[in-house]
C-alpha cells in the first residue's frame, strides 16, 4: 500500500480509489488482472515536463484521444512496475504514426539531451504485412512483427498487449503474439548498436522508476480499455557469454576525404586481465644478455612464474578465433547503413582483422559497428565507434588536431584507466590525432618483448587500457611507427632482438597490429589551408653506425623524393610535417638516430634547407620524452616537440636547460594541440599550436599566420 501511496501522489480523489482497489486486489506471490480505468483519466498523466496535460488530449467516455497531433506533446505516467501486463485497444486516422512507450526513463544528455525515453509498442499506419521494426506492433526500432498478422485499418479498432517480464518482452496484436525480444545478451547489444538508442545504459532493462508514455509523433489516435496487471520480478536466466569479445575495440589510420582503414581484433575476455600474476623481474642487464638469445620458449619462460602462461599474466587480453563484421553509416543518415562481409579470425594474425573503406564522402562523421560471432554464428559481442573523413580539399574548413607520443603500460599516469591525457584530449574534440611513434616499448620491463607473442601481448594489453582503447575507438588516427615498438632502441634494418627479427618486427606492426598500407607514409589536405605529411622514419633507414654522406638516410630515396615533391606541390597555407624523430632538435648528444644528431647531419642538413624553403612548413615529432618548441638557427624552420604521454615519463633532458633554439621548453608529460581557424570574413587562416599538460591544462601557444 505504501508503494502505490509514493507513486500515485498527487492525483486526484477518484484516481487515488480505483488505485487502491487495484492494490488491495493484487496478491504478492501470484498478481492477477485487474481493469486500470484511471489510465483514461487525465489526472493519470502529465507532460514530459512535469505539467498537466493540454487540450490536444481529450479524455471523454473512457477513452484517450490526441485530437491535436502536434499540439498535446507527449505524455507519461508515475513511476509504475516495469514487469507488467498491459493491454489496450486503439485505432487511428490514416498515416498516423504513434506508439505506447513503456520502461520509460532519462538515460542522460548523451542521449537525445536527456529527453524520456523507453521501449515502444509502434502504432503505424502500414500495411498488415509489414515486418520491418518500425512498423505496428514492433519493438520500436529494435525488433520487427511476423509478417503474418491481423491488423484492421485505419479508423477500425485493433487490441494490443504487452507482457514485459525481466528480460523477456511479448507484443501482441488483436490476439496472437507477433514480436518477441530479449533486452540482454550479445544480440540485444547488437540491436542497441544500431540503433538510435545506443548509449542508453541498460535501455529496456527494467528499472526501480521507470514510466509509461503516449506519443505525439503525428496523426489522431484513440485509445481506451487499458488493464494493466504488475508482475513479479523474475529470476534472472541470462547465459554467461563464452566470447568471443571485442575487448581492444577498433583503430583506424590512412584517412582522407573518401577513404580510411579500420582494425578490430577478437579476444576471449571482454576486458583485460586485471588481477594477473606479475612477471618475473628481469633487470636491464639481464635483458640485454637475453637480447642475443634466440630461443623463444626459454625467453617465455624466465620471464613467466612457475607453471604460468601468458595468458594469465596481469594485462593479458588473449585474442580467440570468432567471426567479425564491419558496419557502417554517416552519422546524420543512419538507415544508409553499409554491412561488409564476415571475416574469420585466426591464431596466425593475433585474432586481428581489417577493412578499407573506399567511396566515403569528405568532411563526414561515420559511426562504425563491429559485430562478434562465435564460430557457429551465435552472437557474442558488440561495440560502436566512430571516425571522421577529411574535409574536400577545396573547403575553408577549420581544424583541430593532437600530437601524442611516448607511451607504455608500465608508466601509465591512470592505474587501471590507462593515461590521463586520453580524457583531456577528447573534451578538445579534435578532427585526428597522430601518434607519432613509440606506442609502446618492447625493450623494456614485464615483459621485455623477446619474442612476437611478448610483442603481441603489449599491443593486446595497452590497447585494452579504457582511456586508450575508447580514445581511438571513436577518433581519426594517424600511427607512425618509431624504434621501440618495431625491435629496440635506435634499430635499424637487419638487428635482431631475441628472437625476433627487424623484418618481424615490421611485419607486426605494418601488416598486423595496425591498419595497413603497402607505403608508410602519406599526405592529405585537411581543407585548402592544412595539409598532413605522416612520413615513416624505420623502414627505409641506412644503418646508424656506418658513415655518414649523400647516401646515408633515415627517409630512403623514394619517400624523400616524394615528400620533396608534394611539399613543392602543395598550395595549403600551412604544411605539418609529422616525423617520428627529431628534425630541428636541439638533441641529447649520446643519441645517434634521427636529423638532429651528427650521425645523420647529411640528410638532416639537406631536409631542413628544403623544408626552410617551404612557406608554412612546420615539424612535428615525436620520440623525445620533453615538450619543446624550437627554431633552427640556420634555416630559421620551426619544430614542436609534444612530450611523452604520460607524467610518469618525463626524462632525457634536464628541466632549465635551454638552448638558443629553443621557444619553449618543459621537461614534463603532456601533448600537442592544433587548430586552424579563420579570423574575418575574408577567411583568413591562422594556425595555433599549443603544449599541454596530460590533465588539458594549457602550457604554451604559438599562433602562425600567413
Amino acid at each position: 500500500m505504501t508503494l502505490f501511496k509514493t507513486l500515485l501522489s498527487g492525483l486526484s480523489l477518484a484516481t487515488w480509489l480505483s488505485f487502491l482497489v487495484i492494490a488491495q486486489e493484487i496478491p504478492t506471490t501470484n498478481p492477477g488482472s485487474n481493469p486500470s480505468t484511471s489510465w483514461a483519466e487525465r489526472a493519470f498523466w502529465e507532460t514530459t515536463d512535469g505539467k498537466p496535460v493540454s487540450d490536444g488530449w481529450e479524455f471523454k467516455d473512457g477513452t484517450i484521444a490526441l485530437v491535436q497531433p502536434g499540439q498535446g506533446g507527449n505524455i507519461v505516467t508515475q513511476p509504475l512496475p516495469s514487469n507488467f501486463e498491459l493491454s489496450w485497444t486503439w485505432k487511428i486516422e490514416k498515416n498516423v504514426n504513434g506508439g505506447l512507450k513503456y520502461r520509460v526513463r532519462r538515460f542522460g544528455q548523451n542521449l537525445f539531451e536527456n529527453s524520456y525515453l523507453g521501449l515502444e509498442y509502434q502504432i503505424l499506419d502500414n500495411p498488415s504485412d509489414s515486418a520491418s521494426n518500425t512498423s505496428t506492433a514492433s519493438i520500436y526500432d529494435l525488433v520487427g512483427p511476423k509478417k503474418e498478422k491481423v491488423l484492421h485499418p485505419p479508423g477500425q479498432w485493433n487490441t494490443s498487449k504487452i507482457v514485459a517480464r525481466g528480460d523477456s518482452i511479448e507484443h501482441y496484436l488483436n490476439g496472437d503474439l507477433v514480436t518477441i525480444g530479449t533486452t540482454s545478451g550479445p544480440g540485444w547489444d547488437t540491436l542497441i548498436a544500431f540503433s538510435k538508442f545506443y548509449g542508453g545504459k541498460n535501455f529496456g532493462r527494467a528499472g526501480d522508476q521507470d514510466r509509461f508514455m503516449l506519443t505525439d509523433h503525428g496523426g489522431v489516435t484513440i485509445y481506451k480499455d487499458f488493464v494493466f496487471k504488475p508482475l513479479q520480478t523474475p529470476a534472472s536466466t541470462e547465459s554467461i557469454n563464452q566470447g568471443p569479445f571485442l575487448a581492444n575495440a577498433s583503430r583506424n589510420s590512412w584517412a582522407d576525404q573518401t577513404s580510411i582503414v579500420l582494425w578490430t581484433r577478437t579476444t576471449s575476455m571482454p576486458e583485460m586481465l586485471h588481477d594477473g600474476k606479475p612477471f618475473n623481474k628481469i633487470s636491464t642487464k639481464q635483458a640485454d644478455e637475453l637480447a642475443r638469445e634466440q630461443d623463444a620458449q626459454k625467453l617465455e619462460q624466465l620471464q613467466l612464474p612457475s607453471g604460468a602462461s601468458l595468458d594469465e599474466m596481469i594485462g593479458a587480453c588473449p585474442g580467440m578465433a570468432g567471426r567479425v563484421r564491419l558496419s557502417y553509416f554517416p552519422e546524420e543518415h543512419r538507415h544508409a547503413v553499409k554491412s561488409l562481409d564476415w571475416i574469420t579470425t585466426q591464431s596466425a594474425n593475433d585474432y586481428t582483422a581489417q577493412w578499407k573503406l573506399v567511396g566515403l564522402n569528405p568532411g563526414t562523421k561515420y559511426i562504425t559497428i563491429l559485430e562478434a560471432q562465435r564460430l557457429d554464428g551465435s552472437p557474442s559481442a558488440a561495440i560502436r565507434g566512430s571516425f571522421k573523413t577529411a574535409p574536400a580539399a577545396t573547403e575553408s574548413s577549420p581544424v583541430k588536431f593532437c600530437i601524442t607520443t611516448c607511451h607504455d603500460f608500465l608508466r601509465r599516469d591512470d592505474a587501471g584507466n590507462g593515461h590521463k591525457i586520453y580524457p583531456a584530449m577528447k573534451s578538445i574534440q579534435p578532427d585526428f590525432i597522430v601518434h607519432a611513434g613509440d606506442i609502446e616499448y618492447y625493450d623494456k620491463p614485464d615483459p621485455w618483448a623477446l619474442t612476437k607473442p611478448l610483442m603481441r601481448f603489449k599491443w593486446s594489453r595497452i590497447f585494452s587500457l579504457p582511456n586508450n582503447r575508447d580514445f581511438y575507438n571513436q577518433t581519426t588516427s594517424y600511427f607512425i611507427k618509431d624504434d621501440h615498438d618495431t625491435l629496440n632502441d635506435d634499430c635499424w634494418p637487419g638487428k635482431t632482438y631475441g628472437a625476433v627479427t627487424f623484418a618481424d618486427g615490421v611485419k607486426l606492426f605494418n601488416d598486423e597490429q595496425f591498419p595497413s598500407k603497402p607505403e608508410r607514409y602519406q599526405t592529405v589536405l585537411w581543407g585548402k589551408d592544412l595539409q598532413l605529411w605522416i612520413l615513416e622514419g624505420r623502414d627505409y633507414r641506412s644503418p646508424n653506425n656506418v658513415p655518414d654522406g649523400p647516401e646515408k638516410t633515415i627517409l630512403g630515396s623514394e619517400q624523400k623524393a616524394w615528400l620533396f615533391r608534394t611539399l613543392k606541390e602543395s598550395q595549403a597555407t600551412f604544411k605539418l610535417i609529422c616525423s617520428p624523430t627529431p628534425i630541428v632538435g636541439p638533441d641529447r648528444a649520446n643519441k645517434k638516430d634521427n636529423h638532429a644528431n651528427e650521425v645523420f647531419a647529411h640528410e638532416g642538413n639537406e631536409v631542413r634547407q628544403f623544408l626552410s624553403r617551404i612557406p608554412g612548413a612546420i615539424v612535428f615529432c615525436g620520440d623525445r620524452h620533453w615538450q619543446y618548441a624550437s627554431v633552427d638557427e640556420a634555416t630559421k624552420l620551426w619544430e614542436f616537440g609534444c612530450g611523452p604521454g604520460s607524467e610518469n615519463h618525463e626524462l632525457g633532458w634536464k628541466p632549465g636547460d635551454t638552448r638558443p633554439s629553443h621557444r619553449f621548453l618543459r621537461v614534463q608529460g603532456g601533448f600537442l594541440s592544433g587548430a586552424l581557424t579563420y579570423d574575418n570574413p575574408q577567411l583568413t587562416p591562422s594556425l595555433t599550436i599549443r603544449h599541454h599538460e596530460v590533465t588539458g591544462t594549457q602550457a604554451s601557444e604559438f599562433i602562425f599566420r600567413p
